[in-house]
C-alpha cells in the first residue's frame, strides 16, 4: 500500500482525501502544520507556496490543498477568500447576500498539489453544486449549511454531520492524483 502525506488542519478534507485514496490503496496520513497562506486571486498559487513552506520543513513527498469557491452569480465571489469570508458570514449573511440570485450555482474548485524532491505537480477538478434557499444543519463553515452537492437534498452541513463529506460521491481533484500516484 503507498503513503500519501496530507498537510491540513481541516476534517474535512482529510475525509474526503481518505475516501478516495482508499480506493486506489492508497494511505493517507495527516500532519497538521501552521503553514503562512499567502493572499492571491489563484488558488493554484497558494497551494504551491504551501506545498513549497511543507516541503522545506518536512523534507518528504507530500500534498496540500486550496479551495476555491465560485458563486457565478455573484461573479465569482469569494473566490480563494472562502476560508475568511466563512469567518466573517453568519448563515443569515450568506442568505441575504444570495437570495436574490436567478443562478443558483455554486463551483468548488479543488486544487491539490504534489511535491517531492524533483518538484510540484498540480491536480484541479470542479465540484458543481447548488445555493439553497434556507440554512439546514451546523457547521463551523457557515457556507455548508446552505451549499447542496445532492441537487438540494442534502446540506453539505447535514451530510458531515453524518461522518461524511458531501462530495465523498463525486469526482474530485484527487482521483486524477490518485491515479498519477498509481502509476509512479
Amino acid at each position: 500500500m503507498k503513503q500519501l502525506l496530507f498537510v491540513t488542519s481541516n476534517d474535512h478534507k482529510v475525509l474526503t482525501a481518505k475516501h478516495v485514496c482508499k480506493q486506489f490503496d492508497i494511505s493517507v496520513t495527516r500532519h497538521n502544520l501552521d503553514l503562512q497562506e499567502i493572499q492571491s486571486i489563484s488558488g493554484e498559487t497558494i497551494a504551491k507556496h504551501k506545498a513549497h513552506q511543507a516541503f522545506d520543513l518536512l523534507k518528504q513527498p507530500l500534498v496540500v490543498t486550496d479551495d476555491t469557491w465560485e458563486i457565478p452569480g455573484l461573479n465569482g465571489f469569494p473566490g480563494p477568500y472562502m476560508k475568511y469570508v466563512n469567518q466573517w458570514f453568519t448563515p443569515t449573511d450568506f442568505l441575504r447576500l444570495t437570495k436574490p440570485l436567478k443562478d443558483r450555482r455554486i463551483i468548488l474548485h479543488q486544487i491539490i498539489c504534489y511535491q517531492d524532491s524533483s518538484g510540484q505537480k498540480i491536480f484541479t477538478h470542479p465540484v458543481e453544486g447548488i445555493l439553497l434557499a434556507e440554512a439546514r444543519g451546523v457547521s463551523s463553515y457557515p457556507i455548508f449549511t446552505i451549499v447542496s452537492f445532492d441537487g438540494g437534498k442534502h446540506s453539505s452541513a447535514e451530510i458531515n454531520s453524518a461522518g461524511y463529506t458531501a462530495i465523498n460521491n463525486h469526482y474530485t481533484a484527487w482521483h486524477p492524483l490518485c491515479e498519477w500516484l498509481s502509476r509512479k
